[in-house]
């Protein structure tokens, strides 16, 4: 069945689903994993689920593609769930721990390590005769890759969280647009501050983050990680997220950013592109996931800038990144995998699924899809690609994914020690020591 995407991004804690989810994979794990009989025979109808997460702009890019698969392959039916991303992810454990979980879905690490660990993704190389991963390079598969080289899923593109620039409100209020390959993060503020003065409450500088996304990068300069170094399983220092903190809440205090109630209100709305201030010409820097820059720029109805992150320059290493920003998989326990194969091959191989995709999930990790496409790029199709491209260039630090035990926790946990200092409830150096103690706590081997 065919629906639209749901409204509801209320944070939600995962890891006791994916803790079930782990011992129903082992009670289901010979359920019918090597029946190929009902889509041996192409001559044979079958029906495969296809669940996916994201805005309604990617649902209907994505149901043109399937209608595109089920003309090529009239005896595949392909029903399909979409919802937001929290909603997809609970709603997901759930089916793992159930035994149930669609034929092919889009996973994101870290949190496909735990499906990898409990056996319930297929290893693609299985799928070879009808899924054709030659084109995509090693690096692709970083993060959905097994001990043994099995590989559980495939990327859709690659994309990264990065800030974007509204110079039409730097314009507006004077307000000189800060060069991003030097800028500090007292540039920054400054520059946050002065559009909040200027405009006289008009506009904010600076939209507040209310993700972990800002302060990775943080401890990525000092040289640290939320993820895994050496033989640190969680390499940060809680006194480094607690200079953060500190600032975060300096912006806020001196009113270059917006307040946290209005932050957080805006969070729990969605965060879809037309409720965002600076899409409405009220702010004038945000983060956001850059692959989302032309619905930014659809919403605000002009161009938006994206650049490189502040204090790059001046940090002990450069902290942005990017990354396979979405992986499709195979359920191991499918009753179809030829034809789920084939449905997976046709999102990541096929030139009329890419043009109809485009840039919604990233630059396609296929070179040849990547090239397919380039001659039908928008302006601001042009502006994200060209972003990615400078990124990989300067930035001297691959993506560090999190350990899998940290990854469950790490929405909830940073998100309740950064509100307890945004709304004055604690202070930095004590949130920073919680969300670190959580942090460990979680990681697994």
């Amino acid at each position: 069945m065919k629906r639209n995407s749901k409204e509801n991004t209320m944070r939600t804690s995962i890891k006791k689903l994916l803790a079930a989810g782990a011992a129903g994979a082992m009670l289901f794990s010979l359920a019918a994993c090597g029946n190929d009989s009902a889509s041996s025979d192409d001559s044979v109808p079958v029906t495969i689920r296809f669940n996916w997460w994201g805005s309604d702009t990617r649902a209907k890019a994505q149901e043109k593609v399937i209608d595109a698969f089920e003309k090529a392959n009239p005896n595949i039916k392909v029903e399909t769930e979409t919802s937001n991303y929290d909603d997809y992810m609970t709603k997901l454990s759930t089916s793992a721990a159930a035994g149930d979980l669609p034929d092919v879905m889009t996973m994101i690490d870290p949190f496909m390590n735990d499906y990898m660990d409990n056996g319930s993704l297929l290893d693609l190389n299985e799928v070879s005769d009808n899924l054709d991963l030659s084109k995509f390079s090693d690096d692709t598969f970083s993060g959905a890759t097994g001990d043994n080289g099995e590989k559980y899923g495939v990327s859709m593109g690659v994309s990264g969280h990065g800030m974007i620039i509204n110079t039409k409100v730097f314009e507006k209020y004077g307000v000189e647009v800060p060069n991003d390959e030097t800028w500090s993060w007292d540039d920054f503020e400054n520059a946050a501050k002065q559009i909040s003065e200027k405009s006289g409450g008009e506009a904010v500088g600076y939209t507040l983050d209310m993700t972990e996304q800002m302060a990775n990068l943080w401890v990525r300069q000092h040289d640290e990680a939320f993820g895994t170094k050496g033989d640190q399983a969680v390499a940060f220092k809680a006194n480094t997220l607690a200079d953060f903190f500190t600032m975060e809440k300096k912006w806020i205090d001196e009113g270059a950013t917006n307040t946290a109630d209005q932050a957080q209100e805006l969070f729990a709305a969605g965060n879809a592109p037309e409720q965002q201030l600076i899409s409405q010409d009220k702010a004038g820097m945000s983060v956001i996931s850059m692959n989302q820059l032309s619905q930014f720029e659809q919403a605000a109805g002009h161009e938006l800038k994206p650049v490189l992150w502040p204090g790059e320059s001046q940090a002990k290493d450069r902290g942005g990144w990017t990354k396979q920003g979405t992986f499709v998989s195979i359920s191991a326990n499918t009753e179809h995998k030829e034809a789920a194969a084939k449905l997976v091959d046709f999102l990541v191989n096929n030139e009329e699924a890419a043009k109809i995709m485009g840039l919604d999930r990233g630059v396609p990790a296929n070179p040849d899809m990547a090239k397919a496409i380039e001659g039908q790029l928008s302006e601001s199709d042009k502006r994200f690609s060209d972003w990615v491209a400078k990124s990989q260039k300067v930035n001297t630090q691959a993506f560090i994914p999190l350990n899998p035990g940290a990854a469950t926790v790490i929405t909830d946990s940073y998100g309740r020690a950064h509100e307890s200092v945004m709304f004055g409830k604690a202070s930095p150096a004590d949130a920073a020591k919680t969300f670190k103690s959580e942090m460990d706590q979680a990681v697994t081997k």
